[in-house]
C-alpha cells in the first residue's frame, strides 16, 4: 500500500472513529443516562426506555462496573467502554469489506441497504421483511448484521463476541450510512483484498495527535493504553520477510539441508556461498572432526572422521540413488588441479562416498589415495585462513560456513511466537511459509510418521491445514484487546484465502475452532466474585492457588509479556501440589475427571507426577469449574458472571502461553520506558535491560526460545553502540545468543515514528 493511499485510510478511519464515538456517547447520555463526566442516573429516571432498552443498559453499566473493578475511575471506564465500541463496530464493517473482497459472504456492507445479502436476508427471514417492506429497513439491517456477527462468533469470537458491549451500543442507520461511504469510497476500493489493510486500520485508530501529546505531557507511558498506542507502528512488509525469512525460513531451511523450495520463496533467507551442513555427531572422534572444521583448537582429524561430519544422503541420495553420477561429476576437480572450485560440502561429501563405498567395494580407498589427500590438504588449507585475522570482507564471505546438525520436527511441533502482535503482521507471513513447510513434510514423510498416520491422503491433510497452523504453530500475546480483534481477523482471512488457494469447497473446510492469540491483562477484579467462586472448587487448596494467580497477575496489562507469570506462581503451584500430595489417594483423584482405574488416573496419583502435569490438571479442573460458575443463575448476576469467567479464562489462555518454548519469536517491540504501573517491576526483573524496554523485551523472549531457536526483532538500533546497554550487548547478544543477521535501517522505517531502526535476528545457545 503506497503512502499516498495510507493517508487516505487514515483520513477515513480518523473521520470514522470520531463519527462513532460522538454517536455512542450520545447514546449513552441522551438515551440511557450514562453521563461522560462519570454519573450514571438512577434506573427509575429510565423509564422511557423500553423492557429490552432497559435489559441493555443494566448490561452496558455492568460492563463499567466491571472495567471499574479493574481499577479505572468510572470517567475513564466510560471512555474506555466508548472507544472500544467505535473500534469493534469499525472493524466489524471492514472486516465485512475483507470478505465481500473475498467472496466468502454475500454483499453485506458495499451497499448498505441495497447489499444483495440483505436483500437474501430478508427473503428468507418473514419477520424483517415485513419491517422492511414496513418502512423499517433499519431494525431488519441491524437485524441481518447481528445474524452474521452470530454465525462468525463460532470462528472469530474476539471481534464477533456475542458479549461484547458493541452488541448493545448499535449505531443508528445514519451513523452507519455515513460510516458506509466512507469506507465504500472509490479511493479504497481495491484496499480491502490486502492482507494488511486491517492492520493499518488498527494503526490510524489511533490519531498521531494523540500520540505526539502523550509524549509531551510524560516521557513514560502512563498506563497500558497509552504503552499501546505509542507503539502502534505498522511494521513494514520487507521487514517482516527479512525478520521471518531468517528465523522460521531459516529453521526449515537447516532441517532440510537446503532441499526446500523456502530457499526460491523466501527472498530475503541470507545463506552464504560456502555453506556445510553437519551431520549429528555419532561418536566423539566425528564431534571432534566438526570441531577442528569450524576452527576451534583440536587436533587435525583422520579422513575417516571428516568423511562422517556429513551425510550426504539427505541431499544428494545414497548410492543405488544415482550418487555414483554425482560422485564421477565432482572427481574430474579433483584429478585437474581444480579443487578450489569445489564447496566445502562438497569435499566432505567426496570423503563420505569413498569410505561408504569403500564398506561394499574391495581396495576403494587404496585406489582413492591421491584424491583423498587432496582433499584432506584443501580442507586444511581452508580451515587454517579461519585463524587469519587479517581477511577481507569478500574472504569472510567466501568462507566454509558451517551449519550444526538440525533435526526435523513434526510441523505440527513448530510453534511462533509474537509477544508484542498488534495486527499479527508477522504471523500473516508465518502461515504462508508453515503452508509450505507442511507440504514438504508431507511429501518426505514415511508411512510411519504421525503426518500420514494422521492423514492418509494430501486432501486429508490440505482440509485441515489452515486450522492446524492456527491451533499449533501461531501465538501472540499484546496488551491491546483491540490488537487481538485485528490479528484474530487477520488470520481467519488468512485460513480462508489458503482454502481457497487449495480449491478446498466451502462445506469441506474445517472450522477455526481454535488460535493462539490472547490479550494480555489482569484477571478480573471483582473480589467477592472471586471469593465466592474459589469458595466453590474442590479441593479446597484449588481456591488458594486461584486467588495467588489472580493477585500475581495485577501488572498483566502494564507488563504485558513481560510479566513472568510462570516463574511468579511457580512457587504456589509446587505449594499446592504438596498439599495433594498429602491428601489420602482417593481425594487425591478427585483432582482428575479420568475413571479411577485408568492407568493415566494411576500414574498421577503416584508422587513422581511433575509441577507442570499438576497445573495443567488444576487448571483445566478450574476452567471447567468457571464455566458452571458462569452459568449459574443464582443471585441474578448471570451476564456479571460470565464476563468474569471470560477474563479469567483470557487469564489462564496467557498463563498458558508464557509456560511454553518457542522454536520462533518475532516481534516489533514497544520501546523506550515502561509504563509508569510497571517501572519497579521491569526493573527488578530484568536489571540488564531496564533502560529501554525493547531490550527486556529480547531478553526475555531469548530465554522462552528452545534450544537453537531463532528470535527475530526490529527494535531501536541504540542498544547497538550506547554506553547505558553495554550489559544488553555483552551479557545477551553475545553471552546467550549468536547474532545471525543484523540489517542497520536508520530514519523513516516505521512510519511515523521518529526513531532510527535496526532489525536482526538472535540464535539462542
Amino acid at each position: 500500500m503506497d503512502k499516498s493511499l495510507r493517508n487516505t485510510l487514515r483520513s477515513v478511519v480518523t473521520q470514522a472513529r470520531k463519527i462513532l464515538e460522538d454517536a455512542i456517547q450520545e447514546q449513552l447520555q441522551g438515551q440511557l443516562g450514562i453521563h461522560t463526566n462519570g454519573t450514571i442516573e438512577p434506573a427509575n429516571a429510565m423509564s422511557h426506555l423500553s423492557v429490552e432498552d432497559q435489559q441493555y443498559r443494566e448490561q452496558i453499566i455492568i460492563h463499567l462496573e466491571h472495567i471499574h473493578a479493574a481499577g479505572f475511575t468510572m470517567r475513564d471506564a466510560i471512555a474506555q467502554l466508548v472507544r472500544e465500541v467505535a473500534f469493534t463496530h469499525l472493524n466489524r464493517l471492514c472486516a465485512y469489506k475483507m470478505m465481500e473482497a473475498r467472496a466468502l459472504i454475500r454483499e453485506t456492507v458495499s451497499r448498505g441497504l441495497k447489499s444483495k445479502g440483505f436483500l437474501f436476508y430478508v427473503a428468507d427471514y418473514p419477520e424483517d421483511e415485513q419491517l422492511w417492506s414496513g418502512g423499517k429497513q433499519d431494525i431488519a439491517y441491524r437485524h441481518f448484521l447481528e445474524w452474521n456477527n452470530a454465525k462468525l462468533s463460532e470462528e472469530i469470537g474476539v471481534l464477533f463476541s456475542p458479549s461484547d458491549p458493541a452488541n448493545r451500543l448499535f449505531p443508528s442507520q445514519r451513523v452507519l450510512d455515513e460510516i458506509l461511504t466512507l469506507i465504500n469510497s472509490e479511493e479504497l476500493r481495491d484496499i480491502w483484498s490486502e492482507d494488511e489493510a486491517i492492520g493499518w486500520v488498527y494503526q490510524y485508530f489511533t490519531p498521531k495527535e494523540m500520540r505526539d501529546k502523550a509524549r509531551k505531557e510524560s516521557q513514560a507511558p502512563r498506563n497500558s493504553y497509552e504503552l499501546s498506542f505509542r507503539n502502534q507502528f505498522y511494521t513494514p512488509r520487507y521487514i517482516v520477510h527479512f525478520l521471518t525469512d531468517n528465523t522460521l525460513g531459516r529453521i526449515w531451511y537447516e532441517m532440510c539441508q537446503g532441499k526446500t523450495q523456502l530457499k526460491e520463496l523466501c527472498t530475503y533467507l541470507v545463506h552464504r556461498p560456502d555453506e556445510v551442513f553437519l551431520a549429528l555427531p555419532d561418536s566423539t572422534e566425528v564431534r571432534l572432526a566438526q570441531q577442528w572444521l569450524q576452527g576451534e583448537d583440536v587436533p587435525e582429524p583422520l579422513p575417516l572422521y571428516l568423511a562422517y561430519t556429513v551425510n550426504p544422503y539427505e541431499r544428494i541420495g545414497n548410492l543405488s540413488d544415482g550418487a555414483d553420477e554425482w560422485i564421477n561429476e565432482h572427481l574430474q576437480y579433483l584429478t585437474n588441479d581444480q579443487v578450489s572450485i569445489l564447496k566445502t560440502q562438497d569435499l566432505l561429501d567426496l570423503l563420505f562416498f569413498f569410505h561408504r563405498k569403500d564398506r561394499i567395494c574391495d581396495d576403494t580407498l587404496d585406489s582413492l589415495q591421491e584424491e583423498i589427500e587432496v582433499i584432506r590438504t584443501e580442507l586444511h588449507k581452508r580451515v587454517e585462513a579461519q585463524h587469519d585475522d587479517n581477511r577481507s570482507q569478500e574472504e569472510l564471505l567466501l568462507a566454509p560456513f558451517f551449519i550444526p546438525y538440525r533435526a526435523v520436527k513434526d510441523p505440527k511441533d513448530i510453534k511462533i511466537l509474537d509477544p508484542a502482535c498488534g495486527s499479527g503482521h508477522f504471523l500473516l507471513y508465518c502461515f504462508d511459509l508453515l503452508t509450505t513447510i507442511y507440504l514438504e513434510a508431507y511429501e518426505m514423510a514415511t508411512p510411519n510418521d504421525p503426518l500420514k498416520q494422521d492423514y492418509r491422503t494430501l486432501m486429508d491433510l490440505q482440509r485441515e491445514l489452515p486450522s492446524m497452523i492456527l491451533a499449533y504453530n501461531l501465538h501472540g500475546i499484546d496488551i491491546d484487546l483491540r490488537a487481538t480483534q485485528i490479528a484474530s481477523l487477520a488470520l481467519w482471512l488468512r485460513a480462508q484465502r489458503a482454502y481457497q488457494e487449495m480449491q478446498i469447497e466451502r462445506d469441506e473446510r474445517q472450522k477455526i475452532r481454535r488460535s493462539n492469540i490472547v490479550c494480555a491483562e489482569p484477571m478480573p477484579g471483582e473480589t467477592d466474585m472471586l471469593e465466592e467462586f474459589t469458595n466453590t472448587l474442590q479441593p479446597k487448596m484449588l481456591g488458594k492457588l486461584v486467588q495467588t494467580v489472580f493477585e500475581k497477575m495485577k501488572l498483566a496489562s502494564d507488563a504485558g509479556s513481560l510479566l513472568k507469570i510462570e516463574v511468579e506462581i511457580k512457587e504456589s503451584i509446587g505449594e499446592a501440589k504438596q498439599l495433594w500430595l498429602r491428601r489420602p489417594k482417593a481425594e487425591q483423584l478427585t483432582l482428575w475427571s479420568e475413571p479411577k482405574d485408568t492407568p493415566v488416573q494411576q500414574s498421577f496419583a503416584d508422587t513422581e507426577i511433575t509441577d507442570m502435569a499438576f497445573w495443567n490438571k488444576a487448571e483445566k479442573g478450574v476452567i471447567e469449574s468457571l464455566r458452571s460458575y458462569a452459568n449459574s443463575v443464582s443471585n441474578g448476576k448471570g451476564f456479571a458472571r460470565q464476563l468474569f469467567t471470560d477474563n479469567a479464562v483470557q487469564g489462564f489462555a496467557f498463563i498458558d502461553l508464557c509456560q511454553k518454548q518457542f522454536d520462533v519469536v518475532l516481534m516489533n517491540p514497544p520501546f523506550g520506558e515502561a509504563s509508569k504501573p510497571s517501572k519497579t517491576y521491569t526493573e527488578h526483573i530484568y536489571p540488564r535491560t531496564k533502560n529501554d524496554i525493547y531490550a527486556a523485551f529480547v531478553e526475555r523472549w531469548l530465554g522462552k526460545l528452545e534450544h537453537h531457536g531463532i528470535l527475530g526483532a526490529i527494535t531501536s538500533r541504540t542498544g547497538f553502540f550506547l554506553s547505558s546497554s553495554q550489559k544488553w550487548r555483552e551479557e545477551i547478544l553475545l553471552k546467550e545468543a549468536n547474532v545471525t543477521v543484523f540489517a542497520d535501517l536508520g530514519h523513516g522505517v516505521l512510519d511515523t515514528a521518529m526513531v532510527e531502526t535496526a532489525a536482526y535476528c538472535l540464535e539462542a545457545k
